[in-house]
């Protein structure tokens, strides 16, 4: 398994954008959309791809195509975050630990 670390990602995503022809009008709004675009999109890819398993008519989609789809929505939801100043990291660890504790489970993710 191979580890990318949100710090990685939010610095690869920032470098990225100063490269990105017009990202510069991209506020929190538009992050926000293209957060729900992106979600949205997995479940799509879901959605084909049950359909192949299933033997429904329509357009398919693979499991490697469900994967692209989750990057891009973790991509966005990242450029979402640091439009408003949040570490995912932290959010992440602070709320899953959160309801950890409150379901008396002890898993916990270092904070």
């Amino acid at each position: 398994m191979r580890t990318l670390t949100f710090g990685a990602l939010r610095q690869a995503n920032d470098t990225r954008q100063m490269e990105w022809p017009g990202s510069e009008q991209a506020d929190v709004a538009f992050r926000a959309v293209e957060v729900a675009g992106e979600f949205g999109e997995v479940s799509e890819a879901v959605k084909k791809h049950l359909r192949a398993i299933r033997g429904i008519k329509g357009s398919t989609a693979t499991v490697e195509d469900i994967a692209d789809e989750m990057a891009d929505a973790l991509i966005a939801l990242d450029l979402l975050a640091s439009e408003l100043g949040i570490d995912l990291s932290t959010a992440i660890a602070r709320k899953f630990n959160r309801t950890s504790a409150e379901h008396g489970m002890q898993t916990r993710l270092p904070e």
